[in-house]
């Protein structure tokens, strides 16, 4: 027995110490490599079989299910398609400056998946904004002085039913003036909507919302130092804020609250800057369409 055992150490220490040549030990390495390799190969197709039987299950599911129920197909219809996914990018970039003129215009246009009218007029419109604003600009540097142009733009709205693009330009000459002009479009319809267009015919909406931006105004100037808006200025009585106007600017934001927008100087004095107004949606529930 106690032979065995020392044989068996002899063996062992031999094997221990065993040379192998290097044209075969780098055969083993290849070898060794490609069974790894293979092992993951063999994973990956596992895996992607697996993927594979999970969409063509998927997709019998989504073909069965509305043929054989008529709720679930109502409840597909209402998801919101492809088509309603708006992107917006930069299409062009102006850039302008001299001793005494500045200008850095950016353009946007609305890209979707499918074709819609209601995207197609508001790239137009905007492209039509944005050179009138650089052609006005241009024909400013003829005359002297000094000049600032900044327009840019802002996506404020973009959910399943409703889109807001904001174009915001400030001009500066002897003193700066921020203007906005904003493009709505209801996803649901398809649709550029103007602010009369939320609501029914024949509705006093004017009214109403101009009511309420007045009480707005005169909590902010009571509870705040400093607020001035023009509604009871004697001095200059014909300044005073009394209704919005029909295409007053405006936009849904992302809880659908209507947002009243003025430029700057428009009802206030130019340190307010622009003036946003949220209109509770309690107010305008009898008059929405």
């Amino acid at each position: 027995m106690r032979k065995v055992e020392d044989d068996l150490n002899v063996l062992k220490r031999e094997y221990e110490n065993m040379k192998i040549p290097d044209r075969t030990r780098e055969v083993m390495l290849r070898a060794m490599d490609r069974a790894v390799e293979d092992k993951r190969k063999a994973a990956f197709k596992k895996k992607i079989k697996t993927i594979g039987l999970w969409v063509v299950a998927v997709l019998a599911v989504l073909c069965i299910l509305p043929n054989t129920n008529k709720k679930i197909a109502y409840a597909m219809e209402q998801l919101p398609l492809v088509g309603k996914i708006f992107e917006v990018v930069t299409i062009r970039e102006y850039s302008f400056e001299d001793r005494h003129n500045r200008a850095k215009v950016k353009v946007p246009k609305i890209v979707t998946q499918e074709d819609h009218s209601a995207v197609s007029d508001v790239n137009k419109e905007v492209e039509e904004y944005t050179n009138k604003l650089l052609a006005q600009f241009e024909n400013n540097m003829l005359v002297e002085g000094y000049q600032n142009l900044d327009v840019s733009y802002e996506v404020v709205t973009n959910n399943e039913t409703w889109f807001a693009l904001d174009i915001a330009a400030v001009e500066t000459q002897a003193s700066g003036y921020e203007f906005h002009r904003f493009y709505n479009i209801d996803k649901s319809t398809g649709q550029q909507v103007q602010l009369k267009d939320l609501f029914k015919e024949g509705s006093d909406y004017i009214a109403i919302i101009s009511e309420e931006i007045i009480n707005q105004m005169k909590t902010k100037m009571e509870q705040e130092t400093g607020v001035v808006y023009w509604i009871d200025n004697k001095e200059y009585p014909e300044n005073n804020f009394k209704e919005i106007k029909e295409n007053q600017n405006f936009y849904l934001d992302e809880d659908k609250n209507l947002i009243v927008v003025f430029d700057e100087y428009e009802i206030a004095p130019g340190y307010m800057g622009v003036q946003r107004f949220l209109i509770p949606q309690k107010l305008l529930k009898n008059i929405l369409k």
